[in-house]
């Protein structure tokens, strides 16, 4: 078996930034859908805290809403520190809701922030999905020459 078949798992690098790029989309559009679309609700704050790990600050949210059809939904979400930043000090926070969407809830005071981390993380790996398919063009290109030619022939004399 030749080894530099083996050079062709390059693809799954840029594949998985393909991947990324169309799950961000999706999450994008679902967002912008809910909140056009969506019904809006005022969620009552049941936790909310802001954690610092290492140099990284995170944090998260807590709320629970009624329904207009009398359905109880409690969420725990993830924040970003820019996110839990606007939200902090809120008991009572402005949602809208919408049943079997990707992204059923969107809180409105954090919407902008998060379409444009949305829209920032789509740019990125927007940049590595390129710079990976180059070089996944590259290396198979390499392991076609390599194929056909073969390698060359190691041969060790002793000189003595």
């Amino acid at each position: 078996m030749n080894r530099y078949k083996f050079l062709y798992l390059v693809w799954l690098i840029p594949a998985s930034f393909l991947f990324l790029i169309l799950h961000q989309a999706a999450v994008y559009y679902s967002a912008v859908d809910t909140y056009k679309n969506g019904t809006s609700y005022t969620a009552e704050v049941i936790d909310f805290e802001i954690k610092q790990v290492a140099a990284q600050t995170h944090g998260y949210i807590v709320f629970r809403f009624e329904t207009h059809s009398g359905e109880e939904i409690q969420q725990k979400l993830s924040l970003p520190i820019e996110m839990a930043g606007r939200l902090q000090g809120s008991r009572i926070v402005p949602v809208r809701y919408m049943p079997d969407a990707f992204q059923e809830i969107i809180i409105m005071q954090t919407y902008d922030v998060q379409k444009d981390l949305v829209l920032t993380n789509i740019a990125m790996a927007s940049v590595g999905f390129l710079a990976t398919l180059f070089l996944a063009i590259w290396t198979s290109r390499y392991a076609n020459r390599k194929r056909r030619k073969g390698d060359k022939k190691v041969v060790i004399e002793r000189v003595d």
